[in-house]
């Protein structure tokens, strides 16, 4: 048991240390938002995907926001001047929060701290928001279920757990040598953070119910890539006893309807990107028949696996 444990312990060291080397190569000793990103077109996708975030993200007037994987601060600026009660930015490349300070420091509500997020210790409801954009891919899988407990400990009951992640492969655009980025399947977020769990200071337990999930539109409309996905969860205390099974019918879907073979399955049928029958020529004519016009807001209602959203 011991051995098993020495190995897993020097497993987890090894991810740490490759993913440290691959953030040094990539962070310059000025660091800016198009090496962050990693993509030519990160000034452009910052200035639409910014308001687009902290939108879905709501109101942290008065909160205690922790950020996790601040960076150079493309939303520490943003989160202290929405009238958060005080917000701890926290980046393990000390360049980056170095950058951050010299950018947001004058805000008063702010604390910069230099730390690696699996060592991170904190008071339990110390904060009420907890923000991260492009962290848990960066995390070895236990790593993520690991801080998916902890957040769960650190945010107040009814506070908010709001992270941003690539799915399924690279976007940015940038060319890399090596890349030990982890670009998951959306359903491994779903599994970790329904299986969360945690015992309040007053025996009651608590876990993460969600409020939703969706993508990044402006990764859609700007790079027609719809595999840049967010999540948002609220903590509820419920009980003296565990939650017990994750929800049943969204688990189905995952594990059962839905796999990646149950989806070709789908597609070898309908076509390329559709689950459901018609395909293009269908979803095309109905689409007409919608007389839509530029700038109107549309909700797909049983999307799929958005088979219809370029139609």
């Amino acid at each position: 048991m011991a051995a098993n444990g020495g190995a897993h312990e020097e497993q987890l060291g090894k991810e740490r240390e490759v993913q440290r080397h691959y953030w040094l190569e990539h962070t310059p000793d000025k660091p800016t938002v198009e090496t962050m990103m990693l993509d030519s077109k990160a000034g452009e996708i910052d200035k639409l995907e910014r308001p687009e975030v902290l939108g879905l993200l709501g109101s942290v007037k008065g909160k205690r926001v922790l950020e996790l994987g601040a960076g150079i601060g493309r939303f520490t600026g943003e989160l202290c001047a929405a009238g958060a009660s005080h917000v701890i930015a926290l980046d393990f490349m000390e360049a980056s929060i170095i950058e951050n300070r010299r950018l947001n420091g004058h805000y008063q509500n702010c604390e910069f701290r230099v730390g690696d997020v699996t060592e991170l210790d904190l008071p339990e409801g110390s904060c009420d928001v907890i923000f991260t954009n492009w962290l848990l891919m960066y995390l070895g899988d236990k790593e993520v279920q690991d801080l998916a407990n902890s957040m769960l400990r650190w945010v107040s009951p009814g506070g908010v757990v709001f992270f941003r992640e690539s799915c399924f492969r690279q976007s940015g655009d940038k060319p890399r040598k090596d890349n030990p980025t982890h670009y998951r399947n959306p359903r491994e977020y779903f599994r970790i953070y329904d299986t969360a769990a945690a015992v309040e200071p007053s025996g009651q337990h608590s876990h993460f119910e969600l409020c939703f999930c969706k993508c990044i539109d402006t990764y859609v409309r700007v790079k027609r890539n719809q595999n840049q996905i967010c999540w948002k969860w609220i903590k509820h205390v419920h009980g003296d006893t565990p939650r017990g099974a994750a929800p049943g019918f969204r688990h189905f879907l995952d594990t059962v309807q839905y796999t990646d073979a149950g989806v070709q399955q789908y597609e070898a049928i309908y076509g390329d990107g559709y689950i459901s029958c018609g395909g293009r020529a269908v979803t095309q004519s109905l689409a007409a028949s919608l007389e839509l016009q530029p700038g109107q807001r549309l909700l797909d209602v049983g999307c799929g696996t958005g088979g219809a959203a370029d139609d």
